[in-house]
């Protein structure tokens, strides 16, 4: 299993040396194509998503991670978004449980 990281040119640069398999992309449509594309690769087992890209596509992003068992979707902060990230709140939307 593999991890990926999908997002801004700037940012998989960071995730390469990290180890993390990058896919950068140009914009929204992109974005989902290469989403719904790792959604059935098997290698895929985490994909880290750009918070800058989730951002606008969050029903559609919503959608995919039912459909599929893995790979499991993680939303990562973006250059953007900055890095103030609310990890209680993040950890009860990833187990579906309140912290």
């Amino acid at each position: 299993m593999k991890i990926f990281f999908v997002g801004s040119p700037q940012l998989a640069e960071g995730y390469k040396i990290a180890g993390v398999e990058p896919i950068a992309v140009s914009g929204d449509d992109d974005f989902l194509r290469t989403l719904e594309s790792l959604s059935s690769n098997e290698e895929a087992g985490i994909v880290l998503m750009d918070s800058d890209y989730v951002s606008t596509v969050r029903e559609k992003i919503e959608k995919l991670k039912i459909r599929s068992k893995l790979p499991v979707f993680l939303e990562v902060p973006g250059r953007k978004s900055g890095t103030t990230v609310d990890l209680k709140a993040m950890i009860s939307r990833i187990m579906g449980v309140k912290v």
